[in-house]
């Protein structure tokens, strides 16, 4: 199996100085797929994103998968914790690193914020990488899924760049600043009720993060429902402890849907014999908006 690897530190000049980037290891892949870690300079800041590919190209174009780490983990870690690799088939994965591993998503989060990174620059640049670098990226299949800071980051593309992704996944996170007029985008919404991180339902006590009240993770279902025009009454659906309400008769086109996995807590859903993983239940989704792309890329 082919591997190649390039090194980059992040600088500490300019803005609040960061900590510098460990050196990216090897992430082991099945047979047939290659690894890359690609430098990018974005404003005054170097960057870099973790590229994991088939190893061969061929005419067959290939869906792309933006995935945004968590907190204080690296690409690679969030690469092997959510396994999206097992269940995507042929694709282009991509991980970009976030600023001492963490995004500025709004009301917080960490060194990404307190330094006022522009990681929406940073991933729009990132996902124009890609698309001109791999001759093979299907650019109207381009997805962006995120997990707790890197899920409200995900929630912040949908709000700023909503013609950059086919559709918009988040686990564990909310938003982390105002999206008062969100334009349509088909948008997943997955969380665990024992999440204490979150507030599941229309009685609970929202969450206030640096003096900003979060929504619940029903508010921002209802927010997109309202964006994209759906209708109010879902396809509900049981698979294990995971249920999944689906709003897939848009006036955008595209669908909204609200995965719930009963139990559970903030960490990843790795799933088992009856229930999907996370992984699992946003590909699932990603591949049923596949085509639909409301009000964003073509």
């Amino acid at each position: 199996m082919l591997v190649s690897v390039v090194y980059l530190a992040l600088p500490t000049s300019g803005r609040t100085p960061a900590a510098p980037a460990a050196t990216p290891s090897l992430v082991p892949l099945p047979p047939g797929w290659t690894q890359t870690t690609i430098p990018i300079t974005v404003g005054d800041l170097a960057r870099r994103y973790l590229l994991i590919r088939p190893q061969a190209t061929g005419a067959a174009r290939l869906p792309v998968l933006v995935e945004l780490h968590g907190c204080c983990v690296t690409p690679q870690q969030e690469q092997q914790r959510s396994g999206f690799i097992d269940v995507t088939g042929p694709a282009i994965l991509v991980y970009p690193a976030g600023v001492d591993q963490s995004w500025n998503a709004g009301f917080c989060c960490h060194q990404a914020q307190a330094a006022e990174v522009d990681d929406v620059a940073f991933l729009t640049a990132v996902v124009e990488r890609v698309l001109a670098t791999q001759p093979d990226a299907a650019s109207g299949e381009v997805y962006l899924a995120g997990y707790s800071n890197g899920g409200k980051m995900a929630l912040r593309m949908a709000c700023a760049a909503p013609r950059l992704f086919t559709a918009v996944a988040s686990y564990g996170a909310v938003n982390a600043m105002p999206c008062p007029d969100p334009a349509p985008v088909s948008l997943l919404e997955v969380a665990s009720t024992g999440d204490q991180e979150l507030t599941i339902g229309p009685t609970g006590t929202p969450h206030t993060v640096n003096g900003y009240t979060e929504p619940t993770v029903d508010a921002q279902v209802d927010q997109y429902r309202q964006a994209d025009g759906c209708s109010s009454s879902p396809d509900t659906r049981t698979q294990g402890s995971l249920t999944t309400r689906t709003w897939m008769r848009c006036r955008s086109g595209g669908s909204v849907q609200l995965a719930l996995y009963q139990g559970g807590s903030h960490a990843w859903p790795p799933g088992d014999a009856a229930t999907p993983s996370a992984a699992q239940t946003i590909w699932s989704f990603f591949l049923a908006v596949r085509g639909t792309v409301p009000g964003g890329r073509k």
